[in-house]
């Protein structure tokens, strides 16, 4: 009797561990790679091989993969096309389908990936410069909440747990994202106006287009501001510096961008869930 008293005592122990190992298998700490003031460096194991890819959060796809690499993967055809915009303008290509991808402890399944669309110098720069093979974009994290800190060079991700729910990560201040059709950015105030900029590991500076220098009255040969202000949700970060890119085919929704020299003196997190972001 005495032992068969405790079997519900041992099976709420095992169950806790379990249940603490599935929560602890949803968070994921991994090391990033800063080179210069590109996006940062992960490696990624893709089907079982290692590669190492950038942080790109301006971009809403989930992978995008060196041509030569994606074609030595086993991928399957979904029949679904990503289109959007970059540097080089609009661009249209098809999404497949890769089975297993994983971060840390953290692993993803049926993952949607596509080719990097970028011209052959971008390719072979990125390959020698950088030494990345691709992107990961918002669409394999956007389920939970990542916390990007560049000073220390850590990315931490949680993801729902067997559980459904996602372990927080952020703290302090919460900050709604101010959503568009292609994702989304923070209303900041500056000395040329408020502006709602968009987050972007991808982009080197904090810039604006030529269309909202031009609405600010810049002069035309006018590269860049340092904005005394440059508050968010009432906290002032600046003085910061406002680069203006006048080739950038931004639309019009997103008149720039929050970039690496905003990043690369703070940590970031943000809570898809919730649609916020908090900066510490």
């Amino acid at each position: 009797m005495a032992n068969v008293s405790k079997i519900p005592t041992f099976l709420a122990a095992l169950t806790a561990v379990l249940a603490a190992n599935a929560n602890a298998s949803s968070i994921a700490t991994v090391p990033i790679r800063i080179v210069g003031t590109e996006a940062p460096v992960i490696m990624v194991r893709v089907q079982g091989r290692e590669l190492p890819l950038q942080l790109d959060l301006g971009d809403a796809s989930s992978l995008v993969i060196h041509p030569e690499v994606l074609a030595t993967l086993h991928a399957e055809p979904t029949g679904k096309f990503f289109k959007g915009f970059s540097m080089d303008g609009a661009i249209e290509t098809p999404i497949v389908a890769v089975k297993n991808v994983e971060i840390g402890s953290l692993t993803f399944q049926a993952v949607d990936a596509r080719r990097d669309a970028h011209d052959e110098a971008f390719l072979l720069a990125k390959k020698t410069g950088v030494g990345a093979v691709g992107f990961i974009g918002t669409g394999l994290l956007n389920s939970g909440q990542i916390r990007l800190d560049y000073p220390r060079k850590m990315l931490t991700i949680s993801i729902p747990g067997a559980d459904g729910q996602v372990r927080n990560l952020c703290r302090g201040k919460p900050i709604p994202f101010l959503l568009n059709k292609y994702g989304f950015g923070t209303s900041v105030s500056t000395d040329i106006g408020e502006l709602q900029l968009g987050w972007d590991t991808g982009a080197p500076a904090v810039l604006i287009s030529a269309s909202t220098a031009t609405a600010a009255r810049l002069p035309t040969d006018q590269e860049s501001i340092v904005s005394k202000k440059f508050a968010i949700a009432g906290r002032n970060y600046g003085p910061q510096l406002i680069e203006v890119w006048r080739n950038i085919p931004l639309p019009p929704e997103i008149p720039g961008l929050i970039g690496h020299t905003f990043f690369e003196k703070r940590t970031v997190c943000f809570d898809y869930p919730r649609a916020k972001l908090h900066i510490q």
